[in-house]
């Protein structure tokens, strides 16, 4: 048996200063697995493994990703990790999330300069009366 570090949800909700309920939600969805639960207390807990999983989630919520893109990306590294057809697959995900990025900043400097053109244009209006 391993002494491994076993969490419950609310430190790991302290943790990574989420709720318990997005916790659960994660764990509702089969993107995280608690261990048996205690038979007298119902806590779950979690461990290491499940704890850098919730990291790698909320890593790749941050950076953008759809849950089904992070659960996909996360369980082919778990499958194996240095494998060349997972890292091709991880990789097209990225190079996907980066197009559209720069998409989306295309379409702000294009909306920026909207905005500017009619301020301008008002301000202008402004000045002649």
């Amino acid at each position: 048996m391993t002494d491994e570090k076993v969490f419950t949800i609310s430190e790991l909700a302290t943790m990574f200063d989420i709720s318990s309920r997005t916790i659960r939600y994660y764990e509702e969805i089969g993107m995280l697995t608690s261990e048996n639960r205690d038979s007298l207390t119902k806590q779950r807990s979690y461990t290491n493994r499940e704890r850098r999983r919730l990291k790698m989630i909320l890593r790749g919520k941050k950076l953008g990703f759809s849950l089904q893109e992070i659960k996909e990306m996360i369980d082919l590294y778990e499958l194996n990790p240095e494998g060349e057809a997972e890292k091709s697959r991880i990789i097209a995900f990225a190079d996907s999330k980066l197009k559209e990025i720069e998409e989306q900043i295309m379409q702000l400097q294009m909306l920026r300069e909207d905005i500017l053109t009619y301020k301008e244009k008002y301000e202008n209006s402004r000045v002649k009366t």
